[in-house]
């Protein structure tokens, strides 16, 4: 498939809670990609409901409704003309599609409500699955690097890791 975002699209906001709070690992499907600020999506939950068997050998982020949780994680200006690299490293090209677009409204901890895109996955497996120590450990320095909470910081550092080297 082609890529198809014109040269003069508009940036746009990006929420990213995964393996993307990582600049190093965004910068390599969207290198126009900038740190906004750190935000929280409320009322989801982090999950790990997609398996990456190429990439990460393990559990990859999802985002899932949760009444009272939250998942915090990076906003970020992406150049329009970069849309579609950052949809396909997601999945939504594939058939079936790994991930969906997904609006979304978060909050900074400056306290503003930005309306950004985000993406979740769109047959999400309830049993889950366990992330790779890779995976982790690029969690963990995007989360560092973007100044996300001590606490949530920590609640990352609780996951456990399938111990898959990759």
């Amino acid at each position: 498939m082609a890529n198809d975002a014109p040269h003069d699209a508009p940036p746009f906001l990006y929420f990213a809670f995964g393996s993307h709070l990582d600049a190093e690992w965004l910068h390599t499907h969207c290198p126009s990609a900038r740190f906004v600020a750190a935000a929280c999506l409320p009322d989801h939950r982090l999950a790990f409901s997609i398996e990456s068997r190429n990439t990460w050998h393990g559990g990859v982020a999802d985002v899932v409704s949760s009444a009272g949780d939250e998942v915090w994680g990076a906003l970020w200006l992406v150049a329009g003309e970069e849309s579609w690299a950052l949809d396909e490293q997601e999945g939504l090209h594939r058939d079936p599609p790994a991930y969906r677009r997904y609006a979304v409204r978060v909050r900074t901890l400056a306290g503003d409500h930005v309306e950004c895109r985000s993406y979740c996955v769109v047959a999400p497996d309830p049993r889950g699955f366990t992330p790779s120590p890779a995976f982790k450990r690029t969690l963990l320095r995007g989360a560092r690097a973007c100044g996300l909470p001590a606490p949530y910081i920590a609640r990352l550092e609780a996951i456990t890791d399938n111990g898959v080297a990759g």
